[in-house]
C-alpha cells in the first residue's frame, strides 16, 4: 500500500464536510473542518476569466474530477438530452461548473467542469471498497530483495513510497494504529481515485426514461458531447531549470520515465499506478519484465547467430553445393517458362542457410523452450507481488461493479446469494446461443483470413514464374528471394487493412454477448481477435515451414493449384526463406507500429490545436489547462489492447519460430527499449489522461501467453523435424548410409528424373538438349529434384511396370519416422522439464504470503476495534438519552 492515499478517516459524529485524523500512538489529532459552498454555474466567487493553468473550479478549492466538452447543437433533441444528463448528475449530487464557449480558443466549445463534493466521495470510497493504510508493514523483506540483478538500471529520481497494511474503508469507521504522512482533506482520495468514482456516476446515469437512454458514452456516440476526460495534472514540460523543475506528477512521469533520455532507468510503476491507475500500471509492469527477460535469449540467440557464420566455411552441404557437386543439373522449377539449371547457383543460398540450421540451433530451441517456461512463472510471482503491493488480489472477485450496458438490456432478474439482492443475469441457454452465433461467424471469418492467404500463395507461385521469364539471368537466379519478399510485403499490408475490418465485428459479436462484467467482455474480446490475428500474422509462415516443397509431387505429376505447379523449397531447404519472412513480418510490423504511434499522434494533436485557434490569446484569453488537454488525441477505446497484442504477437515471433530465426528475441528487446519510452511518451505527451481504471493481472493475455509456449515446443520441433536437414543430415552422417552408398549428401538426399518423362504443360522450353550452361552442350538426359524416390538407374526400376516408377523409396520413410520420433522425443523432454520447473517454483513468493497473511490478521484486529468503538459510542448515546 502506497502512502499517497488517505491518512484520514471519517468521524461519523461530525458533518459529512469534516474529517478526523488520528496518530500513530492512537491519539486523535486536531480535526480540520473545510467548508465547501454548493455553486452552480455562474455561481458566487467566480473570477471573469479562468486561471490558464488552474486544476480546480473558480471558487480555487473545487478539484475538477472530469471535464465534458461539447457544442451548440441545432438539434433541440441533442439539446435537451444533455440537460437532462446534467440534471440527473446534480441529482446524483456531482458539482457542475460550465465555461462558456467565449473563453475557448474554438469559440464553439462549451466546457463542462465536474466535481465530486466530499460526502459522495465518501460512500463511493466505501463502495469501490478502496483500501487504507492501518500499520507500516513490519513483515522483514527477503534477502532476494536486497541483491542486485545482473540486468539492474539506474532507478528514477522518484520518492519512493513506504509500504502499508491496508483494509477496505469505511466512513463511519476509524483506524487507530494508522501511522502514515498527513495528507489534507482535498488529496484524502487521489485525483486517480476520485476519476474513477465520477466515471462510474457517468457511466450509469439516465437522460431519458427509455431502456437504452444512460451513460456519457451513448451520449459521445450521439454528438451530444464531443468528448470526456479527466485533466493531467498540468503541463508535461517545466518552465524552471535544475533539481527543482518538477512541479506536478506529470512532468515527474515525463523527465524520469517518458523521455527518451529516461531509457536506461528503471520505471517508476508505483508512480505510474498512481497517476493512470493499476490497469495501465499492471501493462507496464508486463512490458518492463518481458524485455529484461528478453536480455539472456538475446544474448544466446547473438551467439547462436555468430557461431553459424564462423563456422560457415565448414558446412559439409554447402561446401558440396558450392563445390564438386555443384555441376549437377536440377530440373526446372516451373512448367514450360523455366529451364534446367546448376545446384551451384544456389551456393549463396545454402550458405545462408547454414547460420540459422546448424547443431547449435537444437540448443537454442531447447533452451527457448525452458525461456518461456521461466518467463511465466517468474511473471506469475511477479504478479502476485503486484497483487498484493496495489491492493487487487480480490479486485475480480469482490470490487468491480457490473457494466451498465448489462443491467440496461438484462431481461431476467435473480437473487444474488453473496448479497442477497436481486439483480439482472442472463440464462445459460441465452448466453450459450449468442456464443455459438459468435463462434459460427468467427469461424467464416478466419475462413477469409485463409482465403487471403491462399490469394498470396497463389501470388507467389505466378511471380516465380515471371521472375523465371525474364531475360536477365541475375533476377532469374534470385527468382526465390524476391517473391519471398514481395510476399512479405504483401502479407503486412494484407494484415493492416483486415486488422481494421475485424476489430469492428469483434466489438459488435461481443456486445451481443452480453457479458456481465466489463473483464469478461474484454477477456472475450481479446480471444476473438487474437484468434484472428494468429491466422493472420502467422499463416503464411505456417505454409512455408510445413507446407511448401512438401505437397509438389513429382516431375512427373507435379500438384497444381490455379493450374500452375506448387512451388519447391531451395535445395538446401525453405529454412531460409522461413528466415527471411519471419524478419520482414516482424521487423516490419514493428517499424510501421512504431512509426504510427510516433507520426499519428503528433499530427492529430497539431490539426486540433490548430484548427481551435480562431483568436489570439491574450493575458484576458487564456488557453487553458482542459482546453489543451481536450486538444490531445482520445485514449483508445479499448484501452490498451493494440499495446498488448503487439507485444503477443511479437512473443509468438520470438518462441513460436524461434528456431528458424534465432535473432528474433535480439529484434524483439531492441524494439521493446523503444516501445516502453513510446508507448510512456504517448501516455504523458500525445493522449488524454484515461480514467484511472483497476485491473488484477493482465487478464486472458495470460492464458494466450501460456498456450504460445506449449505451442512453441510443438512448433519449433516440427520445423527442426521437417523443414530444416537437422534429421537427415544425422541420418547420413551416424548411420550407415555413407559407407553403404558412397555418396555425398547431396547425392543421397537429391532424386534423379529422365527428362523424356516429362508431359507436355511441365516439357521445358527449349528443350534439354538445346539448354546451355555455359559453352557446355549436355547430352546425359536427366536432372535431379529434392525427395527420396525410385531413380531409373535403381535395381528396382521396372520400365515396364509404372509402379515401380518414381515411387518413394524406403528412406523417405525412414526419414519420416526419424522426424516423427524426434518429435515425439523433444516434446514429451521440453515439456517435462517445464512441468517440473513449474512444480518446484511456487507461484506466491513466501515473503508476499507471510505479509498477505499479516494484513488479513491486522485487518481483523481493526474490525473488532471499529465494533467495540461502535458499541462504546452506542453505549454513551443511551446513557445519555435515559438521564
Amino acid at each position: 500500500m502506497d502512502s499517497s492515499e488517505s491518512s484520514y478517516l471519517v468521524n461519523n459524529d461530525k458533518p459529512s464536510s469534516s474529517y478526523k485524523r488520528y496518530n500513530s500512538d492512537g491519539t486523535a489529532a486536531d480535526a480540520v473542518e473545510l467548508a465547501i459552498d454548493e455553486f452552480d454555474e455562474g455561481g458566487k466567487n467566480r473570477n471573469d476569466t479562468p486561471d490558464r493553468n488552474t486544476l480546480t473550479f473558480r471558487d480555487g478549492e473545487r478539484i475538477i474530477d472530469y471535464v465534458l466538452a461539447y457544442s451548440e447543437s441545432s438539434e433541440a433533441d441533442q439539446n435537451a438530452k444533455r440537460d437532462s444528463f446534467h440534471k440527473a448528475l446534480k441529482e446524483e449530487g456531482l458539482q457542475l461548473e460550465i465555461e462558456d464557449k467565449k473563453y475557448s480558443q474554438d469559440l464553439e466549445t462549451f466546457f463542462c467542469k465536474v466535481h465530486m463534493p466530499w460526502k459522495m466521495c465518501l460512500e463511493y470510497a466505501e463502495l469501490f471498497k478502496i483500501k487504507m493504510p492501518i500499520q507500516k508493514n513490519d513483515v522483514d523483506a527477503p534477502m532476494t530483495a536486497q541483491c542486485c540483478t545482473p540486468f539492474a538500471m539506474c532507478r528514477p529520481n522518484v520518492e519512493e513510497e513506504e509500504d502499508y497494511f491496508t483494509s477496505p474503508f469505511y466512513k463511519d469507521g476509524t483506524f487507530i494504529d494508522y501511522q502514515g504522512p498527513d495528507v489534507p482533506q482535498p488529496n484524502f482520495f487521489t485525483p486517480a481515485q476520485r476519476s474513477r468514482m465520477v466515471h462510474e456516476v457517468l457511466l450509469r446515469t439516465r437522460y431519458g426514461d427509455e431502456q437504452q437512454q444512460f451513460g456519457i458514452k451513448r451520449l459521445v456516440s450521439q454528438g451530444v458531447y464531443t468528448s470526456f476526460f479527466p485533466l493531467h495534472s498540468g503541463s508535461y514540460k517545466s518552465e524552471k531549470l535544475g533539481v527543482d523543475r518538477i512541479e506536478n506528477k506529470r512532468q515527474e512521469l515525463f523527465y524520469e520515465w517518458a523521455r527518451p533520455g529516461a531509457f536506461m532507468k528503471e520505471q517508476p510503476y508505483d508512480a505510474i499506478r498512481e497517476y493512470f491507475g493499476e490497469k495501465v500500471a499492471i501493462y507496464f509492469s508486463w512490458l518492463g519484465f518481458y524485455t529484461l527477460m528478453l536480455v539472456p535469449a538475446s544474448i544466446v540467440g547473438l551467439i547462436v547467430f555468430i557461431y553459424g557464420l564462423a563456422t560457415m566455411s565448414t558446412d559439409p552441404t554447402s561446401n558440396e553445393i558450392c563445390g564438386k557437386d555443384g555441376d549437377l543439373i536440377m530440373c526446372p522449377q516451373c512448367d514450360e517458362l523455366c529451364t534446367y539449371w546448376r545446384l551451384n547457383t544456389s551456393c549463396l543460398y545454402s550458405r545462408v542457410t547454414y547460420t540459422v540450421d546448424n547443431p547449435a540451433t537444437i540448443f537454442f530451441t531447447i533452451f527457448m523452450a525452458l525461456w518461456a517456461t521461466f518467463f511465466m512463472e517468474f511473471w506469475k510471482r511477479q504478479q502476485a507481488r503486484i497483487q498484493y503491493d496495489w491492493d487487487v488480489a480480490d479486485y475480480e472477485e469482490a470490487e468491480q461493479s457490473m457494466r451498465p450496458e448489462f443491467q440496461a438490456n438484462a431481461q431476467n432478474k435473480k437473487k444474488n446469494p453473496i448479497t442477497h439482492d436481486y439483480e439482472p443475469y442472463m440464462t445459460m441457454w441465452e448466453r450459450g446461443l449468442r456464443i455459438m452465433s459468435s463462434l459460427m461467424f468467427i469461424f467464416f471469418l478466419l475462413l477469409v483470413v485463409l482465403a487471403a492467404i491462399l490469394a498470396i500463395i497463389i501470388y507467389r507461385i505466378f511471380v516465380v514464374v515471371l521472375i523465371y521469364n525474364s531475360p536477365d539471368q541475375l533476377i532469374k537466379s534470385q527468382a526465390s528471394l524476391i517473391t519471398t519478399v514481395t510476399a512479405a510485403c504483401l502479407s503486412v499490408i494484407v494484415i493492416t487493412l483486415l486488422n481494421k475490418v475485424y476489430e469492428k465485428i469483434a466489438v459488435f459479436l461481443t456486445d451481443r454477448e452480453m457479458w456481465k462484467y466489463q473483464t469478461e467482455w474484454e477477456d472475450s474480446f481479446t480471444v476473438k481477435m487474437y484468434l484472428f490475428q494468429f491466422a493472420n500474422y502467422y499463416g503464411t509462415i505456417f505454409y512455408i515451414a510445413f507446407i511448401k516443397g512438401r505437397m509438389q509431387g513429382s516431375p512427373l505429376h507435379y500438384t497444381k493449384l490455379a493450374g500452375r505447379r506448387l512451388e519447391e523449397c531451395d535445395p538446401s531447404g525453405c529454412l531460409t526463406e522461413l528466415a527471411i519472412q519471419l524478419a520482414i513480418v516482424m521487423v516490419g510490423k514493428q517499424a510501421l507500429n512504431n512509426f504510427k504511434e510516433i507520426v499519428i499522434p503528433i499530427l492529430v494533436k497539431l490539426f486540433k490545436s490548430r484548427k481551435g485557434r480562431k483568436k489570439i490569446e491574450t493575458d484576458d484569453d487564456k488557453y487553458t489547462s482542459w482546453e489543451r488537454d481536450y486538444d490531445l488525441v482520445d485514449f483508445p477505446v479499448h484501452g490498451l489492447y493494440e499495446e498488448y497484442l503487439e507485444m503477443v504477437i511479437q512473443y509468438g515471433f520470438v518462441t513460436l519460430f524461434v528456431a528458424a530465426f534465432p535473432l528474433a528475441p535480439f529484434f524483439a528487446l531492441l524494439n521493446n527499449i523503444i516501445e516502453v519510452r513510446l508507448d510512456a511518451t504517448k501516455m504523458i505527451t500525445q493522449w488524454k489522461r484515461p480514467m484511472a481504471d483497476r485491473a488484477q493481472d493482465i487478464g486472458t493475455w495470460f492464458v494466450i501467453l501460456q498456450a504460445i509456449s506449449k505451442m512453441a515446443v510443438l512448433i519449433n520441433a516440427g520445423i527442426i523435424a521437417f523443414t530444416s536437414d537437422f534429421i537427415q543430415k544425422s541420418m547420413y552422417e551416424y548411420t550407415d548410409v555413407k559407407q553403404d552408398t558412397g555418396q555425398s549428401y547431396i547425392e543421397w538426399s537429391l532424386s534423379t528424373f529422365r527428362t523424356s518423362d516429362f508431359d507436355n504443360e511441365s516439357m521445358p522450353i527449349p528443350a534439354f538438349e538445346n539448354a546451355t550452361f555455359g559453352d557446355t552442350i549436355y547430352a546425359n538426359h536427366v536432372c535431379r529434384y529434392r525427395d527420396f524416390r525410385n531413380n531409373p538407374n535403381s535395381s528396382t526400376w521396372d520400365d515396364s511396370d509404372p509402379s515401380t516408377q518414381y515411387v518413394l523409396t524406403k528412406t523417405y520413410w525412414h526419414v519420416l519416422t526419424a522426424r516423427l520420433a524426434f518429435i515425439l522425443v523433444f516434446e514429451h523432454l521440453v515439456l517435462g522439464i517445464a512441468e517440473l520447473i513449474n512444480f518446484l517454483v511456487p507461484d506466491v513468493p513466501i515473503d508476499v504470503r507471510d505479509r498477505t497473511l499479516r494484513e488479513k490478521f491486522l485487518a481483523k484486529v481493526s474490525l473488532h476495534e471499529r465494533i467495540k468503538h461502535q458499541k462504546e459510542s452506542d453505549r454513551a448515546d443511551v446513557v445519555g438519552t435515559t438521564f
